[in-house]
């Protein structure tokens, strides 16, 4: 290794450490967890042999689970990660010796433990693989380097494990609880790894993008599609046997009324209201074209009506994609009907168009924006492909190529945006450091200003507003023009006026001067909006609750009472300080920091677990932002070197949030931030619901 390789070796290390440090930290966590699930293992088995098993480790956990952390600790500490010059030396074979029964059951059982970890982690450790492979070639890493090996951590996890008892079943059970752990928390661990090493541009080319979602194994969707395509020919053999039907149909041998009838349905295609989703492939299997249909086709028509039930009324996907795909119904029918394959096969044509709408859609979550680009490019696709598929595959592969074309060409923009966005708040990082210390003044002066007009027949949803958004315009103006100020004064005379404006209106002169006030009030309110940078949708949200509230009031009927104190109810990011400037790029960003940790109840302290989810985050996650109950979602686009700054973004909105780490811990744990949790795309779920429905019926 030269000089110049040396930056890498300390990543490495510092890699190792880090990864190291997190296992560590999850093991003493995971004694109560591991209670719970022993306790539920003895409850829910029949198998003896394993209740006493699991009745023993309930016992033992809670009193010395602390003897594992620590084993494991020396463990990984202890731990030989370079391979010697012979894998089988004369101290190996010194050391051999017959295994008990005991000794074999504890490999065995293991054996199928690390397979599954090792399976879970393998869309993370094949580019790490390959990472590592690079720095071998750069002589920073020996050969057969185990340092980031899952085997390697697994056998320090299971010596460690033997420390807390010596009974085979409670061993096994104990391993086996722990595996499930692992098998969701390893994956986390290795993707903080690949991201450092991207971020040290090390194979930077293997990164995400937008187009991923879950990661699948080739050999995961093989087995899978085998699995469909065997209980779709189940189903129609039972429909077979059910009609009586002695000829067996041909793959593609499609009613011609049928098949005329969807062209024509096809052809005369309308837009649905919005909310409302007619399942039309229901109608065209209840209706008389479909009434001679063979077998094959009857249940290709039951699983497409099951498959949009399903997505119409998954509550998890936005009305917006839901109307994307409801004009797709009869295309992705009359795909089926032609070519079962469609089912089992995800590189289907029309299989990867449908599945890249799910993915596209992770950007929006359930309220869709319809005037963002990604969301113009997905409906003018669908458009095409509805009038202009006429059975040849090539509609959804022209609609693939271009959407894929759209794609790369947005990263491409998108990264440009990025980086000019971070260097921004690279630029401002000092300064911003600055100014916030004068704006936890600023802060604790606006929460008292709002603290002492907020009453308590305060409508709950007015109190949120005041504490959250309007909190953070009287702390823009008093660090402008201080408490006295004349902005100040006026902000405040507007929270008073809005509380004023949802009081009960008995006499005819409040009527009056509330219908004269109305568009005064409401052109300050958004411009305190525009002062903080808040998203179209957040303040639509508002001005729509506070018209109902106006209105009733005008009736001269009470809002609704607060149940409880303030302190229960949401409060924005809770103690978090929030700085919003503007950029050349003529995006706003929200400066997000905890001030202090002084004085914080135990809800908004930065918890350990929480910190550590933030640590694991990645470039291409998704974060869900919530303030008095309006959600943005943003995705993290860059961190800093020394991980202490996160940049979130979303091409859709103008508005971009610079965060620190205790800060997004502390918006985790009181709920105002949520990390997405990427699923699998829609049409693969409402497949398989479909086909396991009728499957249980049939």
């Amino acid at each position: 290794m030269t000089e110049k390789d040396a930056p890498l070796a300390r990543l490495v290390a510092g890699c190792r450490t880090q990864l190291e440090h997190d296992l560590c930290e999850l093991f003493e966590e995971m004694g109560p967890s591991l209670t719970q699930a022993a306790t539920e293992s003895g409850n829910a088995g029949r198998d003896r042999a394993r209740n006493i098993a699991a009745a023993a480790l309930v016992q033992t956990l809670p009193t010395h689970w602390d003897k594992v952390s620590a084993a494991l600790k020396a463990n990984l500490a202890a731990r030989a990660v370079h391979v010697a010059r012979s894998e089988f030396d004369s101290a190996d074979q010194a050391n051999l010796r017959l295994l008990s029964a005991a000794e074999e059951s504890v490999q065995f059982a293991m054996r199928e433990v690390l397979d599954r970890v090792t399976l879970a982690c393998r869309d993370e450790t094949k580019p790490l693989d390959r990472r590592i492979n690079y720095l071998v070639l750069r002589r920073v890493m020996q050969p057969g380097d185990k340092t980031f090996n899952v085997a390697s951590l697994w056998s320090c996890i299971e010596a460690a494990c033997a420390e807390l008892t010596t009974d085979t079943g409670a061993l096994i059970l104990l391993l086996q609880l722990v595996g499930e752990q692992m098998a969701t928390e390893m994956p986390q661990l290795y993707r903080v790894v690949n991201e450092t090493m991207i971020e040290a541009d090390i194979l930077p080319s293997l990164k995400r993008s937008y187009r991923d979602t879950t990661p699948v194994d080739a050999n995961e969707v093989a087995e899978e599609s085998s699995k469909l395509a065997s209980t779709l020919e189940r189903l129609v053999q039972a429909r077979t046997k059910e009609t009586a039907a002695k000829e067996t149909p041909k793959p593609g041998t499609i009613s011609q009324e049928l098949f005329n009838s969807l062209k024509t349905l096809q052809a005369a295609a309308t837009p649905q209201a919005p909310g409302k989703h007619t399942n039309v492939v229901r109608m065209v299997r209840d209706s008389g074209a479909a009434r001679n249909v063979m077998p094959l086709e009857a249940v290709t028509l039951d699983i497409v009506v099951k498959l949009f039930d399903l997505i119409f009324s998954d509550p998890n996907v936005g009305d917006g994609i839901k109307a994307l795909v409801a004009r797709l119904q009869t295309p992705v029918l009359r795909a089926a009907m032609l070519n079962q394959r469609f089912f089992a096969d995800r590189g289907h044509p029309a299989r990867r168009f449908l599945d890249s709408i799910s993915i596209v859609a992770v950007r929006w979550g359930k309220v869709v924006n319809a005037e963002d680009p990604f969301y113009l490019k997905l409906s003018e696709l669908v458009d095409k492909v509805q009038s202009t598929y006429d059975g040849d595959l090539a509609a959804f592969d022209a609609a693939n190529a271009e959407l894929d074309a759209f794609l790369t060409e947005r990263e491409e923009h998108d990264e440009q945006q990025n980086r000019a966005l971070a260097d921004a708040v690279l630029a401002r990082e000092e300064e911003m450091r600055l100014k916030r210390e004068a704006q936890i003044r600023a802060q604790q002066m606006a929460d008292a200003c709002i603290a002492r007009i907020v009453e308590p027949e305060t409508p709950p949803e007015i109190e949120e507003f005041l504490r959250s958004y309007w909190r953070d315009v009287v702390q823009n103006r008093i660090s402008q023009s201080g408490q006295e100020g004349a902005p100040t004064a006026e902000a405040m005379q507007v929270a008073t006026d809005l509380l004023w404006s949802v009081t009960p209106k008995h006499l005819a002169e409040e009527r009056q001067r509330q219908a004269a006030g109305v568009p005064t009030l409401l052109s300050r309110i958004n411009a305190g909006f525009d002062e903080i940078g808040a998203a179209p949708t957040e303040r639509k949200a508002f001005l729509d609750t506070l018209l109902d509230l106006q209105l009733a009031a005008m009736r001269a009927k009470k809002a609704g009472t607060r149940k409880g104190s303030s302190t229960s109810r949401t409060r924005g990011g809770g103690p978090t300080l929030q700085v919003s400037h503007a950029t050349d790029l003529g995006i706003r960003v929200q400066d997000i920091s905890l001030p202090t940790s002084e004085g914080l109840d135990r809800e908004n302290t930065p918890d350990r677990a929480d910190l550590r989810r933030v640590r694991q985050l990645v470039r291409g996650d998704w974060v869900d932002f919530t303030t008095a109950r309006q959600t943005r979602r943003e995705r993290l686009n860059w961190i800093n070197r020394s991980r202490t700054l996160f940049l979130f973004s979303n091409s859709a909105s103008p508005c971009a949030i610079s965060i620190t780490p205790e800060a997004l811990a502390v918006r985790l744990r009181n709920g105002t931030a949520q990390i997405v949790k990427i699923d699998r795309p829609i049409f693969e779920r409402a497949i398989h619901g479909a086909i396991r429905s009728l499957d249980q019926h049939a």
